[in-house]
């Protein structure tokens, strides 16, 4: 409770006191039938006034969501029950659940008469709830006397976090396989395989110290590594371009998408968030992975730091994913120069390109000029099957 709060309550319980002497000290002076009636008239408030003030308002606050996880757009149903031990009379109650500032809804208030009663429980419904960790803190409550002279408030700590998911659509894992088949991509979902050597190279930074040809290093007098063949493999890597758009929800939405779609075809896929406090999941498969990825982009926020920084920073994690996805509504000359940089992932790089309205000129060159450094420039608007519909180059 805040000192002003404090201080008005005192100020309110005072005054009563003094209008209760004052009706005294009148009846006792003036004498007859009307004063005595207005004193005995005004004393059960001023008692009921003395006792209220005394009341500590003993309510304890449990609040009850089922599921705790939901998808955005979803409907919340919440219950908050208070108890209290000790039954005082109270004329009103007014109980308010204090919504977190990530939740746009109005405010929950709720007004009981609740006597003697020792349990109230409140339900409400939240309405399209939105993406991202709502996080209640405490039930306010509020309550006074007849004649509105005195006012008490109190805030019941009750933490509670709600989680929801972003949306996400079925995309076929099919039409993600087809997409580097249209585009000619040679064997872009590979990996070394240990157990087939087929030959020996120089040593390049980012090699394995186990995959070093001892004997050949010698003859050579140069560090050489064995080159394995490829296996198929089905390695992703999301980007999620952070910085603020009004796209921003539906970068987010198809992200979850893609990583839902791979994930449940048996596919690896890991995520990259940029932003000042990036976060790297590594790419794995199981529903435990799918829960991690999605619970971070149900956090996830914009942020001003561009994301070609956590590429750069990252660069060493980053190249071991087989195919990388970034996911940007806002395409840079830096963005592309960093990703082409990248060793190794020249022809496995893919941009998921959210189209704004009437693409300036400059753009256009960009994703041109993508298309020359040999990276792929994917267009996508409001349908996300479109997405795998076959690679633009340009």
């Amino acid at each position: 409770m805040s000192k002003w709060l404090k201080i008005k309550r005192f100020f309110s319980f005072a005054g009563v006191l003094i209008l209760l002497a004052a009706a005294f000290a009148y009846a006792m002076f003036q004498g007859g039938f009307v004063s005595w009636f207005l004193f005995y008239s005004f004393l059960p408030f001023a008692l009921y006034l003395v006792l209220l003030f005394i009341y500590p308002v003993n309510f304890t606050a449990e609040r009850t969501v089922s599921p705790r996880t939901y998808i955005a757009g979803d409907d919340i149903e919440v219950n908050v029950t208070l108890t209290r031990r000790f039954p005082f009379p109270l004329l009103f109650l007014v109980v308010e659940d204090v919504r977190p500032d990530s939740l746009k809804h109005k405010e929950i208030k709720q007004m009981f008469f609740p006597g003697f009663k020792k349990k109230l429980k409140m339900t409400y419904t939240i309405r399209k709830v939105s993406r991202g960790e709502h996080i209640f803190q405490n039930v306010r409550l509020k309550t006074g006397d007849a004649l509105g002279l005195l006012e008490k408030e109190k805030w019941i700590p009750c933490k509670q976090a709600i989680l929801v998911y972003p949306p996400y659509e079925d995309i076929s894992y099919k039409s993600i396989r087809n997409l580097f088949d249209q585009g000619g991509i040679v064997s872009p979902l590979s990996s070394h395989d240990p157990s087939l050597v087929a030959g020996i190279r120089e040593y390049e930074p980012g090699d394995r110290f186990s995959w070093i040809d001892w004997k050949a290093s010698a003859r050579s007098n140069e560090m050489m590594t064995k080159e394995f063949d490829r296996r198929e493999s089905d390695d992703f890597l999301i980007v999620l371009d952070t910085m603020p758009t009004k796209t921003f929800e539906f970068l987010v939405k198809f992200a979850a998408s893609v990583a839902r779609a791979i994930i449940r075809n048996g596919g690896k896929i890991g995520i990259l968030l940029g932003g000042k406090e990036s976060l790297f999941i590594p790419p794995s498969t199981g529903e435990g992975q799918l829960q991690a990825i999605f619970y971070q982009l149900a956090k996830v926020s914009e942020d001003r730091l561009p994301s070609e920084e956590n590429l750069f920073e990252n660069q060493k994690i980053v190249r071991k994913s087989a195919v990388i996805l970034i996911i940007t509504s806002k395409l840079t000359k830096k963005m592309i120069d960093m990703s082409e940089r990248l060793p190794g992932n020249n022809n496995q790089i893919i941009f998921f390109y959210i189209k704004g309205e009437g693409e300036s000129t400059e753009k256009m060159e960009l994703k041109a000029a993508a298309v020359r450094k040999g990276l792929i420039i994917q267009s996508i608007e409001h349908d996300l099957q479109m997405a795998f519909a076959g690679v633009k180059q340009a």
